[in-house]
């Protein structure tokens, strides 16, 4: 009978232990380390001047990210989405932080947002003109800085 009511009392400490000892750990994402992209932006705004200006200050710039290339074993079927941040030009330049991950080069498509603005002529008058820039695509990893210039075109 002590047998019995000791074996009964071991395995109800057993079954108290299994229930109330493990708890399941809450996941805590860790936060996403942060690149430098940064270049110059050029357009030919003055035809009397040999080579490209400074294109004007507020001039937006879109970065487009899939967040899909942000994880390290996507999930097959899950609807990742993409990622857009933007920023603006300051005499001449632009520098923004994006996430990246070290584990594998991160595709940033860059997109220079069109603008008007009054080309300087050969005879010294203005045409308002509209400048465009392709769209590029550069990469990213965790750890490096990422330098990428761009040049608007004049419709």
């Amino acid at each position: 009978m002590k047998n019995i009511f000791s074996i009964l009392l071991i395995a109800t400490l057993g079954m108290l232990l299994v229930f109330t000892g493990c708890k399941e750990d809450e996941y805590v994402p860790e936060p996403l380390k942060m690149v430098t992209v940064s270049g110059t932006v050029k357009g030919d705004l003055d035809l009397g001047e040999a080579g490209n200006e400074n294109v004007p200050n507020g001039t937006k710039i879109i970065f487009r990210i899939d967040s899909r290339d942000l994880v390290q074993n996507p999930i097959a079927g899950y609807t990742y989405q993409v990622l857009q941040y933007e920023t603006t030009v300051i005499d001449g330049a632009y520098s923004i932080e994006l996430p990246t991950v070290k584990f594998q080069a991160v595709p940033v498509d860059i997109v220079p947002v069109d603008f008007k603005a009054n080309q300087m002529q050969a005879d010294d008058s203005f045409k308002e003109k509209t400048f465009w820039g392709n769209a590029i695509t550069t990469t990213t990893q965790e750890g490096e800085v990422t330098f990428q210039d761009l040049t608007y075109n004049v419709w």
